[in-house]
């Protein structure tokens, strides 16, 4: 099951925004209907009901965090995925939860991937 499939990207016909996704997900977005809105970095990324960001370890910053927070507060309420696709070079789970949980963000789930990833569903509001 493809990353997106598993953690509900774009079901029910929403449009999601993908941060910085791997090229194996570049492709399975290509298959969904509508196709998701791609940005290189969270810098250019827009508000969406849903965000999908595989940020690397130096991306967890208050600040990135809190424009994460802001996009998905300025679309309504929207849900946000942190994925790590579990290399070397991005955040392990243990990293995205300590990060968000000095934010304004509250988890909501967490999923293991089958490549060896993980993501940690992420809301705006009251904890």
């Amino acid at each position: 099951m493809s990353v997106l499939a598993t953690l509900g990207v774009g079901a029910d016909g929403v449009r999601a925004m993908l941060i910085d996704p791997p090229d194996d997900v570049l492709g399975d977005a290509g298959r969904l209907e509508p196709r998701p809105t791609v940005a290189s970095s969270l810098q250019v990324a827009e508000p969406a009901l849903q965000i999908a960001w595989w940020p690397q370890r130096d991306d967890l910053s208050p600040e990135s965090l809190s424009r994460l927070m802001w996009m998905l507060s300025a679309a309504g309420g929207g849900i946000g995925w942190l994925v790590s696709d579990g290399d070397e070079e991005s955040p392990s789970g243990e990293e995205l939860a300590a990060a968000v949980d000095g934010s304004a963000l509250r988890v909501e789930g967490e999923t293991a991937l089958e490549d060896g990833g993980f993501a940690l569903r992420v809301a705006t509001g009251e904890r």
